[in-house]
């Protein structure tokens, strides 16, 4: 090693031992930082609220619908020559479900008809052990069924459909397995108690409306196929007729005694005995390490302003 070599590596000995230096200088600064920012985390953390996760597992019901496919596939051209239209697949129904399910109208329609906004917006606190809600009495009063807060324009006391559904849809969701036909529903909220009257009321809320959207469907082809079977005459187009006001006759039949239409419940929710966030510990050893190193640089920052006043 020559002279210049070991010169070198005395100024990257002396740069690291000075930075050891300045650290341990400022030892107590470091640790007062810390121990501030571990305080700030601790008492943020406690003021979150915990929050649950409530989930419902449902998967399409078999309705038998692979006689409704056999005939898209045998006689669809023959149809669309007779001006009848038939029937999308039970995949597309289902997905065409789903979508109703997160759509505006269908959420704003079930908060409003089960009452849910002040369960949404007015929830003060939630405990687990009597599985009891709080409503925020200066928020909404319950016995006169009058909302209170106080609010910005353009927002007014009572919320509106849309800041409802923003509250609404930041805690639902769902996930489709593609490897089958699963599909999982879940809510995340203060109350968990919440989270399941919701799930189990909007896939019964869905289910009726899927019920009833088929049966007034079917009830209105039934009439448009006898209508179109009374003017045609040939063989081919009859019979593809009639085998569609069987398969009608059955979606009314099964709409009629299936007491799971649409979907059918494969988990069915249930209120969770522990929470899912925040993870507190998580917050403070992050926010403690946060505040070291900052204060770190401070140190770093002090000490290279004093070598410069020096100079």
């Amino acid at each position: 090693m020559n002279d210049s070599d070991r010169k070198v590596y005395a100024d990257d000995e002396i740069d690291l031992f000075g930075l050891i230096g300045v650290i341990w200088s400022g030892k107590w600064l470091i640790i007062l930082f810390s121990m501030i920012a571990a305080g700030l985390s601790i008492y943020t953390s406690l003021q979150i609220p915990n929050s649950y996760r409530v989930e419902i597992k449902i998967a399409p019901v078999d309705d038998g619908g692979g006689k409704m496919a056999g005939l898209m596939s045998q006689y669809g051209s023959l149809a669309s020559l007779a001006g009848i239209s038939l029937p999308s697949s039970g995949d597309a129904q289902t997905d065409l479900l789903l979508k109703i399910l997160q759509s505006r109208r269908f959420i704003s329609d079930f908060i409003k008809e089960e009452g849910l906004g002040p369960r949404l917006l007015a929830l003060s606190s939630y405990d687990p052990v009597q599985q009891v809600e709080l409503i925020d009495s200066n928020i909404f009063n319950a016995e006169q069924n009058q909302w209170l807060r106080k609010v910005e324009a353009p927002r007014s006391a009572e919320p509106s459909e849309q800041e409802l559904f923003e509250a609404f849809a930041s805690s639902f969701q769902i996930y489709k397995d593609n490897k089958s036909p699963l599909v999982t529903v879940s809510f995340d909220h203060q109350s968990p108690l919440l989270g399941y009257d919701i799930l189990r009321l909007i896939v019964t809320r869905l289910d009726d409306y899927a019920r009833q959207k088929d049966r007034t469907k079917s009830e209105q082809s039934i009439e448009y196929l006898e209508r179109k079977l009374s003017q045609t005459r040939l063989v081919d187009v009859e019979k593809v007729l009639y085998q569609m006001i069987e398969a009608q006759v059955k979606t009314l039949m099964l709409a009629e005694v299936n007491a799971d239409y649409a979907f059918q419940i494969i988990d069915p929710a249930h209120i969770p005995e522990t929470k899912t966030g925040p993870v507190r510990s998580l917050i403070v050893i992050t926010s403690t390490f946060v505040g070291g190193m900052i204060a770190i640089l401070g140190v770093f920052i002090r000490a290279a302003f004093r070598k410069r006043v020096m100079r």
